[in-house]
């Protein structure tokens, strides 16, 4: 067994770093959850026993205090009655026959709303020298029976009441009452003489005294028993009846809570009142209950945390010679993703962890060189590529104003060729300017001194504008409008004969600028339109790619300009109908310095 023991211990220091420490916490995370699951199942199984006898215990002795309550309210509308003015009248001997007609309809009202305010039990009271009055019309009195013959009459007399339980002819005063009920029966004296004149009858049918055992329990029933094991009412369901058969003699054994098996439990509890006892019998399901019990969970949580405790010891002893040199490399690698390069990590391990962080200290190092290096590329790239953008736009403008020029020169307009020549040389000492960026003023002002050179080509030329003044101090890119009004002044125009109308609207939506320039011009093919908008989707996703010639090089060129300088923060849109006119959408961030970007 030592051999063994020994060759496995040699056999797990050979294993590689990762199955090692993986070996080493999984078994004793295994060994603590064990441990926990083990004594956590033994302590739930004797709470949950404990449990359900206190629930059952708790729901029999709740439903004993119902039938108590409800005993004990019979008992004192009883003797209130029993000792009412109107109930002794009818008992007196020495009343005329039309009083006692009389005293007999109140008596009848009165017991009829008795029945009614107690859900159906009938009431009715028998003088001993004859007269009877019930409060129901739907039981029949049974003037045939008299009372006084029974033998449990002189019971009665002695005790002051007595209770009639079961079937036959004996039960009941009433004529051919077939179902099961109880009947309570109250001796009345004379208030003054104190002598027997009569009796008070409580009958209740059998549909109240199963009302005693509704419950709102689940897996739960009552069986109500005479002290004799006569069954008075039961909620028993079909699955307890074999159990209740089985165990009968031992659920009879007063007030111990019995396991039935299979997760059935019974209590037999006894409920004494002052005329008679009753035995109320509690079955109940458990195994669909759950245990509800907080000290449990507190010592669920108290077993895992001393799991979770073992496992910190483990996990501290093996952090301090790998999860430490771990967490380092990943600190150095947050603060190489934040930007701050050539950062190394000390290194005093020998083994694979120190191979690690070795490679790690030179691979950082060949990093912060070679992103160095493809920062400078990648401006000269950007800077270039602007460069040729802003040289692609200028060929275009310049030849459609010299067009115009030359036109109005033909056509002996000296005076209005000279006023395109001035305002020729303010745009292009505009494109002149060294920077990059300007205001969003002097851009709108750019686009309207090339809308006022492309009047002298279209007569009928319209612009309206609507442009929210706070936000023409804001910085803005160069050369961004212009190229979009000349496409529409030179494709959406184009052979056109009706009046020309250009709209230019800016404002401030979704905390950033957002411009529309739409025009009433031919408008864009369908085919033609979705082929535009994936290529402008193209340019976003690779700003960085040369753009071949098309028929829409203003629009990409912005496009592209837009989305070099602003990246994904920029959006453009192009909404476009064959013969009805094109809208271009730009939003761009609202910025107060070039240095933001």
């Amino acid at each position: 067994m030592y051999i063994f023991l020994k060759q496995r211990w040699n056999a797990f220091l050979k294993m590689g770093l990762k199955k090692k420490t993986l070996l080493f916490v999984m078994g004793i995370f295994g060994i603590g959850m064990f441990i926990s699951v083990v004594a956590f199942s033994s302590i739930y199984r004797n709470l949950w026993k404990k449990s359900v006898i206190q629930q059952i215990e708790n729901i029999s002795k709740g439903r004993e205090e119902s039938i108590q309550k409800y005993v004990s309210g019979l008992e004192d509308m009883a003797y209130n009655v029993s000792y009412s003015n109107w109930l002794q009248d009818i008992f007196q001997k020495n009343v005329t026959a039309i009083r006692m007609m009389e005293m007999q309809e109140n008596a009848e009202d009165f017991l009829c709303s008795l029945s009614t305010l107690y859900d159906g039990n009938q009431f009715a009271a028998i003088a001993l020298r004859g007269t009877r009055v019930t409060g129901t019309h739907d039981y029949f009195l049974d003037y045939g029976k008299d009372i006084t013959k029974a033998s449990w009459y002189q019971k009665l007399l002695m005790e002051g009441k007595y209770v009639q339980i079961g079937e036959g002819e004996e039960k009941g005063i009433y004529r051919g009452h077939p179902e099961w009920d109880m009947t309570i029966y109250y001796r009345v004296n004379d208030y003054n003489t104190l002598e027997t004149t009569g009796v008070m009858v409580i009958t209740i049918p059998m549909k109240n005294l199963k009302s005693l055992l509704d419950n709102s329990y689940e897996e739960v029933c009552f069986v109500l028993q005479a002290a004799d094991g006569t069954q008075i009412c039961s909620d028993m369901p079909g699955k307890f009846q074999e159990k209740m058969s089985q165990n009968r003699d031992q659920i009879m054994r007063e007030g111990q809570c019995l396991n039935l098996g299979d997760g059935y439990y019974a209590l037999n509890h006894k409920i004494s009142t002052d005329f008679f006892d009753w035995n109320l019998i509690t079955l109940t399901d458990a195994n669909q209950q759950k245990l509800n019990n907080p000290m449990l969970v507190v010592i669920f949580i108290g077993m895992l945390g001393m799991a979770g405790a073992l496992l910190l010891v483990v996990s501290i002893v093996v952090s301090h010679y790998l999860t430490r040199p771990i967490l380092t490399c990943k600190n150095a690698m947050l603060e190489i993703r934040n930007n701050r390069l050539g950062v190394t990590i000390p290194n005093g391990y020998q083994d694979e962890i120190g191979e690690l962080i070795q490679g790690f200290n030179e691979m950082s190092s060949s990093l912060e060189s070679l992103v160095e290096k493809n920062k400078m590329i990648t401006a000269l790239q950007k800077e270039a590529e602007l460069k040729n953008l802003e040289r692609q736009i200028n060929p275009h403008f310049l030849f459609n104003t010299l067009e115009i020029i030359n036109s109005l020169i033909l056509g002996r307009k000296e005076k209005s060729a000279m006023l395109v020549c001035e305002t020729l040389g303010k745009l292009y000492r505009y494109n002149l300017r060294g920077s990059k960026w300007i205001t969003l003023r002097d851009e709108l002002e750019y686009t309207k001194q090339y809308l006022l050179i492309m009047k002298y080509k279209i007569d009928d030329l319209t612009v309206m504008e609507e442009v929210d003044e706070n936000l023409l101090n804001l910085v803005f890119l160069k050369v961004i409008l212009q190229p979009i009004v000349e496409n529409s002044i030179k494709h959406g125009f184009l052979g056109r004969s009706m009046e020309c109308c250009i709209s230019i609207l800016v404002e401030r939506q979704n905390e950033k600028v957002h411009i529309e320039l739409m025009d009433n011009g031919n408008g864009i093919e369908k085919e033609s339109l979705l082929m535009l908008q994936k290529e402008i989707q193209d340019i976003r996703e690779n700003p960085m790619q040369h753009l071949p010639e098309s028929s829409h090089i203003g629009v990409k060129n912005v496009a592209q300009r837009l989305f070099l300088e602003y990246g994904e923060a920029a959006e453009i849109r192009i909404q476009a109908s064959a013969g009805l006119g094109t809208k271009v959408e730009l939003s761009v961030p609202i910025l107060e310095k070039a240095e933001e970007m």
